[in-house]
């Protein structure tokens, strides 16, 4: 299974960074490899659909929503893939740390050798 993590700190309020993480039909604006979201509402539990740029060409995913706490916490999981990505938010002085989690628990064949081709051998 692959891992990457990334922290950083945002000079905006934790709200205005929470609402551009979890408006996910606004994915497509700052992440670079969706290109389209179609959800009918989001909270715990959900799936929507969305379109993404892959290694493979364009690809139509199944996403799950694990947790959504507002404000704080938001982990989606891809159904078709494994793909994750786990973004918790905690307000540091004027601005936002984010702690930003992702990586594949790969479902498949196909998505077992991608994910070992994929991630760096120590």
């Amino acid at each position: 299974m692959s891992e990457y993590r990334q922290q950083a700190f945002i000079e905006a309020p934790v709200r205005i960074v929470w609402d551009l993480i979890a408006d996910v039909e606004r994915h497509p604006e700052w992440w670079p490899t969706v290109l389209e979201v179609e959800c009918d509402g989001l909270e715990a539990g959900c799936t929507y659909r969305e379109v993404t740029r892959t290694p493979f060409g364009t690809e139509e995913m199944q996403m799950h929503v694990e947790r959504l706490e507002d404000g704080e916490d938001f982990l989606i999981r891809c159904l078709n893939t494994g793909t994750f990505v786990h973004f918790a938010l905690t307000q540091a002085q004027d601005g936002t740390f984010v702690d930003a989690h992702c990586g594949m628990d790969p479902h498949g064949i196909v998505n077992r050798a991608f994910d070992a081709a994929a991630t760096p051998q120590a």
